[in-house]
């Protein structure tokens, strides 16, 4: 049974030490921290099409690519997408990829954060941008179907993001939390997870993860019409703020396939050089 008691006391320390935190999260750069996925959101953004490119640099990570049309032709991106970032802490993220919008696409970012402090600084840092903060969390984000209800928008969402949050689900909630997941993506939307590995070092409860027990929650997901595939992973990342050596970071990208289970351009790649 998950202890509600171990979960309150993660959200606790997070409410606690949200000054701190904060400035640890904002003393790296959106680019630095998720370096080993960022070609991937050329399918996501005008920003980041070929022909704006050299105003983002590039990634020493090398990927196995089929550059798909809309990375080349901007008229082939979506003009207006949805965001979803889920456990947004202070802002860095969704600052970053409310940043992403262009007069060729508007992008809405949805940041979803429990910790009522972490997420004030987040509101501060985003407060110009088109970000809405939304205080819930996994395995149901009941807030956000209320609203998504409240305003009948049925919000589907072109990317989520989910950095450093998969640890904090308990194993028992894990396939409820990847079903809301599909169900909220777009078709050929992507899902990034990262996945922590190493001690907590402090009250905050982690628990296990791994590539292969996604693969399997995958699998899993009873509905057709919510099939995930992995397209991307990097392995043994070492963390980017610097804390304990045994900490080190795996990254999935998965996409939401149709209802034939085709996957859409981009394999699995080794290890991060």
């Amino acid at each position: 049974m998950v202890s509600i008691a171990k979960q309150q006391d993660t959200a606790s320390f997070y409410n606690t030490h949200a000054t701190k935190l904060a400035a640890q999260y904002q003393s790296t750069s959106f680019e630095l921290v998720h370096e080993s996925w960022i070609a991937h959101l050329s399918d996501v953004f005008v920003s980041h099409s070929s022909s704006h490119a050299s105003s983002h640099g590039s990634s020493n990570t090398s990927y196995h690519t089929s550059s798909p049309s809309a990375s080349t032709d901007p008229k082939a991106y979506s003009a207006s997408i949805n965001v979803l970032d889920i456990g947004a802490g202070s802002g860095r993220d969704v600052k970053y990829l409310a940043e992403q919008a262009t007069s060729q696409q508007s992008v809405a970012v949805y940041a979803i954060e429990p910790a009522s402090e972490l997420a004030a600084i987040g509101k501060s840092l985003t407060q110009d941008l088109n970000v809405t903060w939304i205080q819930d969390s996994l395995p149901a984000l009941n807030t956000l179907s209320e609203i998504s209800d409240l305003n009948q928008a049925n919000l589907h969402f072109k990317l989520i993001l989910l950095s450093a949050v998969w640890m904090h689900i308990p194993e028992s909630q894990r396939l409820q939390a990847l079903t809301r997941l599909a169900q909220l993506l777009e078709p050929q939307g992507k899902l990034i997870i990262t996945l922590r590995h190493g001690p907590s070092g402090d009250e905050r409860e982690m628990h296990q993860v791994s590539i292969q027990e996604l693969e399997t929650l995958c699998l899993d997901l009873s509905d057709d019409g919510l099939k995930l595939t992995i397209i991307d992973s990097v392995k043994a990342e070492k963390d980017k703020l610097g804390r304990d050596n045994k900490v080190y970071w795996e990254t999935l990208v998965l996409q939401k396939v149709n209802k034939l289970g085709n996957a859409i351009e981009m394999q699995s790649t080794g290890e991060q050089s």
